[in-house]
């Protein structure tokens, strides 16, 4: 049953010392909890925001933040994406909320979509004081698009040579001047002609809806993610109880192999669920009560509330 929301502003340290910001959605004294992880490059108003809400109407508290050297949250330089210090930084948060005293410290859960699922299943991998996790549209291996990786690294490595001489970081927009969105990603590049044409469409939406949004990232980012491979991890989940959320039409992980991952897994509580009608690309409109009410069952049977 939905009940009025309180949301705080709210900030935690991380081991290396940043800052991360973030709104937490009140739930009951003492019950449960989830950590909530943005989409790529997004501010926490996009998507995550409205997720951890509804959350917070319904039984938990939900914490949502935004991830280092985005949004108001701190590192630099800024858009600085390393998704493996984004998964030690769900450790602090997990730290924060059990230090801050009000939620139960043996139920908290986090909580991962697309770009962030491996985020999340690599933060349950390791930190065990998460009870739970939740993944949709899991994008388990990063690679760089073939053609593409080696002047990528080269300019990574070129990149970090300048920035020791006292030079600043090289960046790489997510646009070009034609409007079309860069593919050097191997997710990006084996997506459908039609999906790719949509692609800045995104970019577009979250330059509205987030004005903290910034619409290129490091060159460095594109170093660390083509050695980012957490599937690797993902069998270290267990005993943990896991849910993966499958959009029915994803384009870029298909079904069948985020069903794969899902059989390998050896928690003894796991659930798969497919939302239908939805892909990669849509996934935005989707109905929240449609996609969470699953994810709440799926929480309520895990962390026992």
């Amino acid at each position: 049953m939905a009940t009025e929301q309180e949301r705080r502003d709210v900030e935690f340290k991380t081991f290396d010392g940043l800052t991360l910001r973030g709104w937490l959605f009140v739930g009951p004294k003492g019950g449960p909890a989830v950590i909530v992880n943005g989409a790529f490059m997004c501010p926490k108003e996009v998507f995550v925001a409205d997720v951890a809400a509804w959350f917070g109407r319904n039984g938990l508290t939900a914490l949502v933040y935004d991830a280092r050297t985005i949004g108001i949250s701190d590192g630099l330089p800024r858009n600085d994406l390393d998704p493996q210090k984004m998964a030690e930084d769900n450790s602090d948060a997990v730290t924060f909320l059990v230090n801050e005293g009000w939620v139960d410290p043996q139920r908290i859960a986090t909580w991962g979509f697309f770009y962030s699922s491996g985020i999340a299943f690599e933060a349950a991998a390791f930190d065990k004081r998460i009870k739970a996790v939740i993944a949709q549209g899991l994008m388990p291996e990063w690679y760089l698009n073939p053609d593409d990786q080696e002047w990528l690294v080269a300019s990574a490595v070129q990149d970090r040579a300048n920035q020791l001489r006292g030079n600043p970081p090289d960046y790489m927009p997510l646009l070009n001047e034609k409007g079309e969105h860069f593919l050097l990603f191997k997710y990006l590049q084996d997506m459908t002609p039609d999906s790719k044409a949509h692609l800045p469409d995104w970019v577009h939406r979250t330059r509205k809806h987030a004005p903290t949004f910034k619409d290129s990232l490091t060159v460095q980012s594109f170093y660390r993610h083509a050695k980012w491979k957490p599937i690797n991890i993902f069998s270290s989940i267990a005993p943990t109880p896991v849910m993966i959320v499958t959009p029915e039409n994803d384009e870029v992980v298909p079904p069948e192999y985020q069903k794969g991952i899902f059989d390998s897994l050896q928690s003894p509580l796991k659930k798969f669920h497919i939302v239908k009608d939805k892909g990669h690309a849509d996934f935005l409109s989707v109905n929240l009560d449609q996609l969470l009410i699953p994810q709440l069952d799926f929480l309520k049977e895990a962390l026992k509330f």
